[in-house]
């Protein structure tokens, strides 16, 4: 009786003591109460080793445990147990009581809303009847939830005594474990406080808010919250930026600003009027017919122009293999001595500021005149002028057009 009196006075000071500390930003309780067997009890005094049955559980027996989380995956558990055991030979009837009162540090190995895997060190006061022993304690266990708060526990534990006169053992329990102290009113497993709607199971990318199509826009942000959609949620068969349900031509790709319908193009160039520079007139610079292009030319010049043209890549000045056929070409041309000058004119695009493209015609212009040279030609024959982007044979409006612009033409003008 004296040993029971002794463990309620000691589960009331443990829980005392445990609801002092200032609690976790969630507050992290768990009690547990759970059965418990004695396995293979060993007294290391001479003579006593075999004495006890190797299992020994009273039905009447019980295994009450509070744990509160510190930090991390780290928290400290106190435990009380009560069974009893019986000797293996001689008055197997005869039940010596089993009580014990430890701390132990529990560790997860894995922090799951399911469950949790654990190990656990620490140590213990153990009595047999009325000899008592301290004790260090290992245990492996496992906290499997089934909500939130509510779960099934599982824990092996050997307790090594440190004394001669001790028993050392293994302890096994099951049981039921609660939380409490964080609130999850929808069992999503994120708390109230971090939980954005508190009483709506959700999902913890959206901080606890649901999405209820799938369309990885939570239902709070979600205009159209049962149907699949980019647009704010909603559906835009389209593409166009407005959503279907604000679109007055759903399957027409139109202009947000014309409530989801093309804009009026009165020429029908493609250009609409909004845009058009000329919208009366079709056209393709801003909506307007092309400009005639101006020749770079002389009339001395124009008299014989033959151009033989070299293409260029983007932003450089370097011969391309697939154009020195055309320069041999145009150096036995020069060596047969049909024209006395010739005219190398440096082209670009319109991809660069005015002042980088005339530098680069002039670059391009000078490569296909060293190339020449290199091949005997006289450097008196040659004339090189730059252009720029000043003189484009096609639109600048698309790439086809822009890699005809990046040029240098080679023309007999004497």
């Amino acid at each position: 009786m004296k040993h029971l009196v002794l463990l309620l006075t000691v589960i009331l000071s443990l829980s005392f003591t445990l609801t002092t500390f200032a609690q976790d930003h969630y507050s992290p309780w768990t009690a547990s109460l759970s059965t418990n067997a004695v396995n293979n009890p060993v007294r290391k005094l001479p003579g006593e080793e075999g004495k006890f049955q190797t299992w020994n559980m009273d039905p009447a027996g019980f295994k009450l445990a509070l744990a509160r989380h510190l930090k991390n995956k780290i928290s400290f558990e106190a435990l009380v147990s009560l069974n009893s055991i019986k000797q293996e030979h001689t008055n197997r009837d005869e039940k010596f009581p089993y009580i014990s009162i430890d701390g132990m540090f529990k560790y997860k190995l894995i922090n799951n809303i399911t469950f949790n895997p654990y190990v656990s060190l620490g140590g213990g006061y153990t009595w047999l009847d009325e000899i008592g022993a301290g004790t260090v304690n290992g245990a492996v266990g496992i906290d499997f939830w089934l909500t939130y708060n509510f779960g099934f526990t599982a824990q092996s534990a050997y307790k090594h005594s440190f004394e001669d006169y001790g028993l050392s053992h293994y302890q096994h329990s099951a049981g039921i474990i609660f939380k409490f102290g964080g609130a999850d009113n929808d069992n999503d497993g994120i708390f109230n406080q971090e939980d954005e709607c508190p009483d709506t199971f959700g999902l913890a990318k959206f901080n606890g808010c649901p999405d209820t199509d799938k369309d990885g826009i939570p239902d709070k942000e979600d205009n159209c919250p049962e149907t699949p959609g980019t647009n704010n949620g909603c559906p835009d068969q389209d593409n166009d930026g407005v959503a279907d349900l604000y679109d007055r031509c759903p399957t027409i790709a139109g202009d947000i600003s014309n409530k989801g319908c093309p804009l009026p193009d009165y020429d029908k160039d493609g250009v609409p009027d909004k845009y058009d520079k000329c919208p009366k007139l079709q056209g393709t610079e801003n909506g307007c017919p092309k400009k005639e292009i101006k020749n770079a030319y002389s009339k001395e010049e124009l008299k014989n122009l033959k151009p033989i043209v070299i293409y260029f890549e983007l932003s450089k000045a370097e011969i391309r293999p697939s154009e020195i056929k055309k320069l041999e070409n145009i150096a036995q041309l020069i060596s047969k001595g049909k024209f006395k000058k010739y005219l190398i004119s440096g082209h670009t695009d319109n991809t660069a500021t005015e002042e980088t493209n005339l530098k680069l015609s002039f670059e391009r212009a000078n490569t296909v005149k060293n190339y020449l040279l290199n091949k005997g030609i006289n450097a008196e024959s040659l004339i090189v002028k730059g252009f720029g982007e000043q003189y484009p044979v096609d639109t600048s409006n698309t790439e086809e057009g822009r890699v005809k612009n990046r040029r240098v033409e080679v023309i007999p003008v004497e």
